[in-house]
């Protein structure tokens, strides 16, 4: 008497064995397909019985799933003839991310893995799989030993792989929305542009969908696709209704998720991804800090750099807001200078505080006289006369955003003094003294600006950590995406109103800025809107 298969549908349909993994196996998540799911029990417990009796059991199944309706998108399988031809080979209800054959075929996708010569075909992705892949070898960063970095998006290639299960469609999409976006830039595709807000627009709806399950605690999936959306929103959408609207969104996920998740790896990996950008969104829009990041930053060592980091920024962001609230006092005539001051002198005295403790060997950086260095391509020409060398990317990324909060609270404390000074009379002291230290408040934030600049030859991958020049007729640096990125926010912050930057520095920001927009794609989606 022959077996009766209890594997899914998809193995069952190539005649291969299945680990009947639930709720989808692993042959079928491995394949990146949609694992169809697997024959009701009544089917084999009752595969002997008379006619009558499988035919009732078929009925009850059958009034069972309509009452449960699936949302699985079904996919579209794809062959190979060789490295470069795409032949479509299925005409199966397809995800509505899937490129069509028009689609496919247009695209220039070349191989990935330069060690080999040809990749074969049956372990060739996908087209849309392809273009995923080339976006997470562009922006994740891996932790290492041997460098500063936590990493950056880590966790998104394993958790990417699990996305084709019910319930996690809405990563799959948001993936899939930076992915086709990034590479409509290289491609000059419109078809690219207009499939990654189509997936925008999905993912926005299948989050909505998942996070409104009754009784569900946000997953690691719900998380990182917050932060994915966000990212998306950050390159190419200009909208100021959005600013921070999914930084709250990842405020409620991280409430929701408790404590717990920190004393995971990998949950502690995405609380600090989604945290930071919280933080670092309070500190662009001068909005309120987040009520329970003290609370959750208490139950953290003091000893890893990046935590320090985080710690810093947060007293930095409510020192701000204690900056706003008198600012608006002093003009409704309800502060004094006397106040004002004594505000100014705690400020600088954490300023000084958040400073020393980078002031140590593990942090030093070489700095570089242009002059001294071979002849740089005009279209990468540093923007300062020094260029400031770190031991990797991420040491220049948590400096920059060390110094951008730095920044921002220098021209918080700009502001309020620049309120407190205009009733006093010439003969007042105070008058002096306001002056003074708007002066020296100026020229600090001058000098971090400069500082930022001097690291966007290194951050770009014009030099290397050696000091040696790229050659760009090679092709771009690898490392221009996620340095576009990590460059971003302290760029906006010089060029825009927001510090008291020179018109130098702001010049030499925008031109940092076009830059970035060009290699990220920003500029292809939103044209002259992208400057904003």
């Amino acid at each position: 008497m022959s077996r009766l298969s209890r594997g899914c549908l998809r193995c069952r349909q190539r005649r291969v064995k299945c680990d009947e993994g639930r709720p989808a196996c692993q042959r079928c998540i491995k394949r990146d397909e949609i694992c169809e799911g697997y024959r009701d029990e009544a089917s084999i417990v009752f595969r002997y019985e008379t006619d009558k009796v499988i035919a009732r059991a078929d009925t009850a199944a059958t009034a069972s799933s309509s009452t449960t309706p699936s949302r699985r998108p079904r996919r579209k399988s794809w062959s190979t003839s060789d490295e470069s031809d795409w032949t479509w080979t299925s005409t199966a209800l397809a995800d509505p991310s899937d490129f069509t054959e028009e689609e496919a075929a247009s695209l220039n996708l070349h191989g990935l893995h330069p060690w080999v010569k040809t990749t074969p075909s049956h372990l060739r992705p996908s087209p849309e799989d392809e273009v995923v892949n080339r976006f997470m070898d562009k922006y994740v960063l891996y932790p290492c030993n041997e460098t500063s970095s936590p990493g950056f998006l880590e966790h998104l290639p394993s958790l990417f792989k699990d996305v084709n299960v019910e319930g996690r469609f809405a990563l799959r999409w948001a993936v899939r929305a930076a992915a086709y976006a990034d590479l409509s830039k290289a491609q000059d595709s419109d078809f690219l542009a207009k499939k990654a807000f189509h997936c925008y627009g999905m993912s926005l709806s299948a989050l909505g969908e998942s996070l409104s399950a009754k009784g569900k605690v946000p997953d690691d999936y719900d998380l990182m696709t917050a932060v994915m959306l966000d990212m998306f929103e950050t390159f190419f959408i200009d909208d100021p209704t959005m600013r921070g609207a999914h930084a709250q969104g990842m405020a409620q996920i991280l409430r929701l998720r408790g404590l717990d998740q920190i004393y995971d790896s990998r949950g502690w990996s995405l609380f600090r991804l989604a945290h930071h950008r919280i933080q670092k969104e309070k500190l662009a829009y001068r909005l309120k800090s987040l009520d329970v990041s003290e609370e959750w930053l208490s139950q953290l060592s003091d000893e890893p750099p990046f935590i320090r980091l985080e710690k810093s920024a947060l007293q930095i962001s409510k020192k701000c807001g204690r900056a706003r609230r008198l600012q608006e006092a002093l003009a409704a005539g309800n502060s004094s200078v006397a106040e004002v001051l004594a505000m100014v002198r705690e400020m600088v005295d954490l300023d000084q505080e958040v400073s020393s403790w980078r002031q140590k060997p593990e942090w030093s950086y070489k700095t570089l006289n242009v002059a001294d260095l071979p002849e740089f391509s005009p279209s990468v020409r540093p923007p300062t006369n020094t260029i400031q060398l770190h031991p990797d990317l991420w040491m220049a990324y948590e400096w920059n955003y060390h110094r951008t909060a730095r920044m921002i609270a220098h021209q918080q404390t700009l502001s309020c003094l620049e309120v407190a000074v205009r009733p006093l009379g010439p003969s007042d002291s105070n008058r002096e003294t306001i002056r003074v230290l708007i002066e020296q408040l100026t020229e600090t934030t001058r000098t971090l600006a400069d500082e930022v600049l001097s690291t966007v030859p290194q951050t770009l991958g014009d030099i290397d950590r050696l000091g040696r020049l790229h050659d760009h007729s090679t092709g771009p640096p690898r490392c221009r995406g996620i340095g576009g990125y990590l460059l971003l926010w302290p760029i906006k912050v010089i060029k825009g109103g927001q510090v008291s930057s020179t018109p130098e520095q702001k010049r030499s920001a925008q031109v940092v800025f076009d830059r970035i927009r060009d290699y990220t794609g920003m500029k292809s989606h939103l044209g002259s809107l992208s400057i904003v």
